[in-house]
């Protein structure tokens, strides 16, 4: 099984109950062809670098996938069809990248946080003394 990073851009104005039936339809069409989803990440509403169908702001999601190569062909299918999607990017991940990389980690709480030692700060700069600040002063 191959892993993939997608991510897409829905117009800002949706509501959210068509957001999460877009979303269920995507995750159905990507387990109907043996995928699965590892992890999807609402990035929230952006400005976008220009306007895109006359919209200033995109919601951005991105997507870790794991499955075969053929469901790519369907995956953007679906996206270029649904005209709430502004625009997608779809990549194939490097071999060395494991799904336990993808995945979401849990939080540690403060106290499992191991304690952090104070950084050192650089030496203090000496102080100059009255003899050298005269000498400052004449050669102004």
């Amino acid at each position: 099984m191959n892993l993939y990073e997608l991510m897409f851009i829905l117009s800002p104005d949706l509501e959210q109950d068509i957001q999460e039936k877009l979303l269920q339809r995507l995750e159905s069409t990507i387990t109907k062809n043996s995928g699965r989803i590892i992890r999807v990440v609402d990035m929230g509403v952006k400005n976008l670098a220009y306007k895109i169908k006359k919209k200033p702001k995109g919601r951005y999601f991105l997507n870790y996938l794991e499955g075969p190569g053929s469901m790519i062909y369907e995956i953007e299918r679906f996206l270029r069809i649904d005209e709430n999607i502004l625009r997608f990017v779809l990549f194939k991940m490097e071999k060395h990248v494991t799904v336990e990389d993808l995945e979401e980690k849990p939080e540690q709480s403060p106290e499992e946080k191991p304690e952090e030692k104070p950084e050192q700060s650089a030496e203090e700069p000496a102080e100059v003394s009255s003899e050298e600040k005269g000498v400052e002063k004449d050669a102004e």
